[in-house]
């Protein structure tokens, strides 16, 4: 053996001549999983997706096998005549509408060779279940809120439709609200706003004519606006917007401040949760999210979580039930019995009974409604 004169340094801890860094270093990371562990893994990752999904979205929806979704189509309201003890109450009947629900099947999925599952490093296993996590709660969070902000109604078949909430007139299946409060509506009545940013109106315009346009139909605060993270700041500055402090704030001192924000609270700043707006209809609980575009605004009034009487419905097989599901493919081979994790959720999104729950606004030039384009 060759001897080296001096002392040992960090080189020494090289690889010797013959060996491979790169296969040591593989062989030492790989997890050991056993094909239950991989199971395991994706499905404790799918089962708390689903219940972030209800936790995050549930006040917004609530779910249904239902397909079809019946209602009374309102207008006029004619009084009830007087009579006396020997008149016969005279025959009267509503008329109903209706739309429907579609059911689509969304797919992922992780596979692999034998050796893979066996020698996979346990990063490479969560990534897996992180991108599968990812790709459905994009599919279901851009349907969700497409169905809020879209006027569109969307075909089932050759004569069912997936419709929006009131929407005025042009489409096929037109809807009257019932009347309310000493208020008559017609058919084109619309909760899709175009705000006139040139009036000037402003974003305070935008939440207090959401908050009438529920109001107006018997819905009462507080009412929650969905707004665009973009927007965050011109909301946080509005006169009545109110500022969810800390918990470790104790006394607020404005300094003889006249502008921006004049109301405070005890709020959590959860869900996107970014204050509350106190409008001249009633509260309201302001949260941002990055998939609205700038200057767009949704409203709807929630009453509580999976609430029959939320304002949108999703359709669910009853044979499956709400959220993703795991599948796994299995072989013949009994010493490697998985060749895939297939991950199945099977839905679709509609409004619910009451298509009044809920109202959009576009802060605009000119002030014409335009869909957005939901990210």
């Amino acid at each position: 053996m060759t001897e080296v004169l001096g002392l040992s340094t960090l080189l020494r801890h090289a690889l010797p001549t013959g060996a491979d860094g790169d296969k040591l270093a593989k062989w030492n990371l790989k997890g050991n999983y056993s094909y239950a562990d991989w199971v395991g893994g994706v499905s404790a990752g799918i089962a708390a997706f689903n219940q972030d999904l209800v936790n995050r979205w549930g006040w917004l929806f609530y779910i249904t096998e239902d397909m079809l979704i019946e209602y009374p189509d309102g207008g006029s309201v004619t009084e009830a005549p007087e009579i006396t003890d020997t008149d016969t109450p005279r025959a009267t009947h509503g008329t109903t509408i209706s739309h429907m629900i579609d059911l689509h099947v969304y797919g992922d999925g992780v596979g692999g060779t034998k050796r893979f599952f066996r020698d996979a490093r346990p990063a490479m296993l969560e990534a897996d279940i992180q991108r599968i996590v990812n790709s459905f709660r994009w599919r279901f969070e851009k349907k969700l809120l497409n169905r809020l902000f879209l006027n569109t109604e969307y075909t089932i078949g050759t004569a069912g439709y997936n419709v929006p909430f009131v929407r005025g007139t042009g489409g096929t299946v037109d809807y009257t609200p019932p009347a309310y409060d000493g208020e008559a509506f017609t058919s084109a009545h619309t909760h899709y706003l175009g705000v006139n940013i040139s009036t000037p109106l402003g974003y305070n315009d935008v939440l207090n004519q959401l908050a009438e346009t529920l109001q107006e139909h018997g819905h009462e605060p507080p009412y929650t606006a969905i707004v665009s993270r973009a927007d965050a700041a011109s909301y946080n500055v509005l006169q009545n917007f109110v500022n969810p402090l800390d918990q470790k704030v104790v006394i607020v001192d404005r300094g003889g401040e006249t502008t921006g924000s004049s109301f405070y609270s005890r709020d959590n700043r959860e869900m996107g949760v970014i204050g509350g707006f106190e409008s001249d209809f009633g509260y309201i609980e302001v949260r941002a999210t990055n998939r609205v575009p700038t200057t767009y605004a949704g409203m709807v009034k929630s009453y509580g979580s999976l609430n029959p009487r939320n304002p949108l419905a999703v359709r669910v097989h009853p044979a499956e039930g709400f959220g993703a599901k795991l599948w796994p493919e299995t072989t013949n081979d009994p010493d490697a019995p998985l060749k895939q994790l297939n991950v199945e959720m099977e839905f679709d999104i509609g409004v619910g009974a009451d298509r009044t729950n809920g109202a959009a606004a576009y802060l605009i030039a000119g002030g014409a409604w335009s869909n957005p384009s939901i990210t």
